[in-house]
């Protein structure tokens, strides 16, 4: 694509420039800018027709020309566009700016989709913006430039031109497209808002009429002065408006005045955020990008003739730097046409630029370092001032903005003056207080107080801020509805001249919620009977100090109180407890909580000496029970229950465990203390030590011999033992976890892994082993079945089950079902500890177990005690009468083996024989 840029002088000079430029052999746009009456620009018209009838021609009045760079006026441009590479062109004239408009453009265009319009509109007759922000929607991947005619500042008349033919009213349009075609858009500002930020309250498109319900004429003199008035819109053009949109702020420049409003450049929507707006012209001008050259493109320049009239002559050296290299031409509107994605602007005061090209690669803005050196004047440096102070002043308001939105967000704001008469509001005390802004403004806040507050809380408030004080506290109010409410408040004084109070600034955060919670905490861990605090309060006190000790008080004789007496008789009497307790408290330094019914515990404040804390407990215990309780006409007696808990970590729970074990001994009149240190075995840490060893293959079978003595037994016999390795090398026995376990699911794993781990060793040795099952065992389907199959699939000849005699008489019906399940798999059965349960020996008769294994606490006394000797030789020669054989256990020496010997033994087991070995190999 080629341009090139002409100032008409005459016809011969105009052949002659056709003819070196080769154009009659071309087609392609020819753009007419002129700052010209419209009577002088017409004749020329139909002469430039006659030599280019292959060119569009299409144009609008302008404030100035500019021609490769540089600024000329009263000037015919005519600025050609040459198409290589098959861009089309069309021309279309819309005759206003009214919706129906947009049907025509859209018959003109046939479907159409073009990549670019350059459009010149008449802007005194009407707006076009809402009508080119509608086109944009609808084409939103087109590219919309151009701008508002101008006539040099007359505001009288603007024209644009289609053809031969020139129209004050409407707009004409180039519709460009093509494959080939590639197009871009940049924009060059530099105004910065200046004073206060004003709220758009009466506007009609382009005409503004009211600003914070102001006429526009009385904001301008207020601002900038009474003179401004006298010759609008000149005075005022070069401070155009800022207005604050969502994606792009724009300049909106005065144009014309239209009976009590002033015409704009663009419009304007009620609400609109706007300020004044002034340039620094040094910053301007160092501001403006630089490009370099391009071949084969087009550049158009689209410029605001405000900004020409502010920059005066400077302007020059901003059209020379953007537009010299790229010998840009074009010319100085009332508003130029932005368009950045899907949306358009419409702009003021700004310069745009438009990059075409036939598949070229469009030029990009430059670094430039050189800086351009304005002629110094008053003005200048006044500029500069204002545009720095307004810089470092609009800093200030932003952050106060976001700090007014902040503190709105969360806080009800209102300000009063020195007679405490309401002048301001914000949404926040509307919403909270249910009073609108109308019913609150000059009322005072007694139409939110609340009776509730005391009128010494006011007396104080008023006595602060008239001092010009600041005062703090929290106020109960009333919302219109009735319900209360209460605020965290803070009142500042606003002093004035001559240290005067000029009004009163309150801020307040409704702290209802916070308020509501604190007493819903205060009733959950308060009990309502005694009003002491109880439990819950008891656990968030333990978590907040430092506190190893807490004691447990429990009545004992409370049951048997209420039971006589009645529950409501009993409640009175925990009541006078409670009173006992907290009257002791005070001389002792200790927190009294009521836990449960009778129980209540107590532990030592903060910093206090726990030393003696043991001893001040027994104390307590005896003094409570010396005193003589009264309730109604009844006098009682009060005996304790005392646990004692030491550690920080769970003093409590250690505390309610001694308890439990001084209900237990000596009719409780005991006091149990219990230790982190003694209880390091307590029942968690072996279930969870089990858990481990069974998760980490740490659960063995431990062997240990059955010998026989007086019975012919080819095969070796033992027992299988249950065993926890510790990571340290450390075996644990039975004896430490079994207990604990047996309340726990684990129970069963660990008979289930020993049952498997006995099976599996008697797979590698010829010898029969016994093994330990549970009354828990025996009820547990899981593990019956899971003994079964195994013993279904390996065989049983070489099992032996034992059971503690007393568990096995318990349970008579479900053990001797499964005694039958396991004899019909092989297994022989043996009954462990005879001698120490019920010694039912008709159930003995029933079982008919292949063994009696004779309790080790008989077999320990055998050699010194005549009575053990004959119990033992009884219990012998009754099972060999049944037809079961005997084994002896605890067998610790020769003599007791002797003994068991000479009584007719079948088998003996003991450390005299062998003890617990981890491997057959080593018995």
């Amino acid at each position: 694509m080629q341009q090139h840029s002409y100032t008409f002088k005459d016809e011969e000079a105009f052949k002659n420039f056709i003819n070196d430029n080769a154009l009659r052999e071309h087609s392609g746009l020819l753009q007419i800018l002129s700052s010209r009456r419209r009577q002088e620009v017409k004749p020329f018209l139909r002469l430039l027709k006659e030599h280019l009838p292959d060119f569009s021609l299409f144009g609008a009045s302008t404030a100035g020309e500019i021609i490769q760079g540089q600024i000329a006026e009263q000037t015919l441009l005519l600025n050609f566009l040459v198409f290589e590479q098959g861009t089309t062109a069309s021309l279309v004239r819309l005759e206003d700016h009214s919706p129906a408009q947009l049907s025509v453009l859209k018959d003109k265009l046939d479907g159409v989709r073009p990549d670019v319009m350059i459009m010149f509109a008449n802007p005194l007759a009407d707006c076009p913006e809402k009508f080119v922000t509608e086109l944009k929607q609808r084409l939103p991947s087109t590219i919309i430039a151009g701008g508002n005619a101008a006539d040099n500042f007359e505001f009288n008349e603007t024209y644009t031109i289609l053809g031969e033919q020139v129209f004050t009213t409407g707009s004409v349009m180039a519709i460009l497209s093509g494959d080939n075609l590639m197009a871009r858009q940049e924009s060059i500002t530099g105004w910065s808002g200046v004073g206060p930020q004003f709220t758009v309250t009466k506007a009609e498109d382009n005409v503004l009429y009211e600003l914070d319900d102001e006429p526009i004429s009385q904001v301008y003199e207020n601002y900038l002065g009474k003179l401004t008035l006298d010759n609008l819109p000149i005075s005022v053009m070069e401070f155009p408006f800022l207005v604050q949109r969502p994606k792009m702020s724009v300049l909106r420049s005065a144009i014309g005045r239209i009976d009590d409003g002033i015409a704009f450049g663009g419009k304007f929507e009620v609400g609109d955020k706007v300020m004044l707006s002034f340039a620094d012209p040094q910053e301007l001008i160092n501001q403006t990008p630089a490009y370099e050259a391009a071949a084969d493109v087009a550049t158009l320049i689209f410029s605001c003739a405000a900004r020409k009239s502010y920059l005066d002559s400077d302007v020059s050296l901003e059209m020379s730097k953007v537009g010299r290299d790229l010998k840009a031409s074009g010319g100085f509107f009332f508003g130029e046409y932005y368009t950045v994605d899907s949306d358009f602007h419409m702009l003021n005061l700004s310069t745009t630029l438009l990059f075409l090209s036939e598949g070229q690669e469009l030029p990009e803005a430059t670094t430039d370092t050189t800086q351009k050196r304005l002629e110094p004047s008053a003005l200048k440096s006044l500029a500069h001032l204002s545009r720095t102070t307004a810089r470092e002043l609009q800093d200030t308001i932003n952050f106060l903005e976001q700090q007014q939105k902040a503190l709105n967000y969360n806080s009800i704001v209102s300000i009063t003056d020195t007679q405490g008469k309401i002048t301001y509001v914000n949404e926040k005390f509307e919403e909270v207080s249910g009073y609108s802004r109308e019913e609150l403004i000059g009322n005072t806040h007694a139409l939110v107080r609340h009776p509730d507050t005391p009128d010494k809380v006011f007396a104080n408030l008023w006595r602060s801020i008239n001092s010009g004080k600041p005062w703090k506290g929290l106020i109960k109010n009333r919302r219109k509805n009735g319900r209360s409410y209460y605020v965290q408040t803070a009142i500042v004084p606003i002093i004035g001249e001559n240290n005067l109070i000029q009004e009163f600034l309150s801020i307040r955060n409704d702290v209802s919620n916070i308020v509501e919670a604190r007493r819903t905490i205060q009733e959950q861990s308060h009990d309502p009977l005694t009003g002491l605090p109880n439990r819950v309060k008891l656990l968030m006190d333990l978590q907040k100090q430092e506190t190893s000790k807490v004691g447990v008080f429990d009545v004992r004789n409370l049951k048997i109180i209420n039971e006589y007496w009645g529950i409501s008789h009993g409640d009175k009497l925990i009541k006078n407890i409670a009173a006992a307790l907290q009257k002791a408290a005070k001389k002792y330094n200790l927190n009294v909580y009521h836990l449960s019914g009778a129980s209540f515990s107590i532990r030592m404040n903060a910093g206090s000496d726990e030393s003696q804390f043991n001893k001040i407990c027994e104390d307590l215990k005896n003094e409570l029970e010396e005193i003589v309780y009264q309730v109604d006409d009844d006098i009682h007696e009060v005996f304790f229950c005392v646990g004692i808990g030491e550690s920080y970590a769970k003093s409590m729970i250690l505390a309610e465990s001694a308890l439990d074990e001084a209900k237990h001994c000596d009719y409780g009149s005991q006091i149990v203390i219990k230790t982190e240190q003694n209880d390091v075995k307590a029942s968690y840490f072996w279930i969870e030590e089990v858990k481990s060893a069974i998760k980490e293959d740490r659960l063995v079978p431990f062997f240990q011999e059955i010998r026989a003595v007086n019975c012919s037994e080819h095969s070796r016999k033992f027992e299988a033992l249950a065993r926890v390795k510790m990571p340290n090398g450390e075996v644990l026995v039975p004896g430490l976890f079994l207990d604990s376990l047996k309340k726990t699911p684990y129970y069963g794993v660990l008979t289930r892994t020993m049952f498997s781990k006995a099976m599996a060793t008697l797979a590698l040795h010829n010898c029969k082993i016994s093994i330990n099952l549970s009354i828990r065992d025996i009820l547990n389907e899981a593990t019956t079945e899971f003994i079964l199959r195994e013993l279904h699939r390996s065989g049983g000849e070489r099992v032996i089950f034992e059971i503690t005699e007393s568990e096995a008489i318990q349970e008579f019906a479900a053990v001797k079902d499964f005694f039958g399940s396991l004899r019909a798999a092989g297994a022989a059965i043996a009954i462990d500890d005879f001698g120490s349960g019920y010694s039912n020996f008709a159930y003995l008769v029933e079982l008919k177990p292949e063994f009696i294994k004779i309790d080790g606490s008989i077999i320990k006394k055998i050699a010194e005690d005549d009575s053990s000797r004959k119990i033992t030789k009884s219990i012998i020669d009754m099972a060999h009468s049944l037809g079961i054989k005997t084994i002896a256990e605890f067998v610790s020496d020769a003599e007791i083996y002797q003994i068991l010997e000479w009584l007719n033994i079948d088998f003996v087991q003991g450390y005299y024989i062998s003890k617990p070995k981890e491997s057959l190999e080593e018995i």
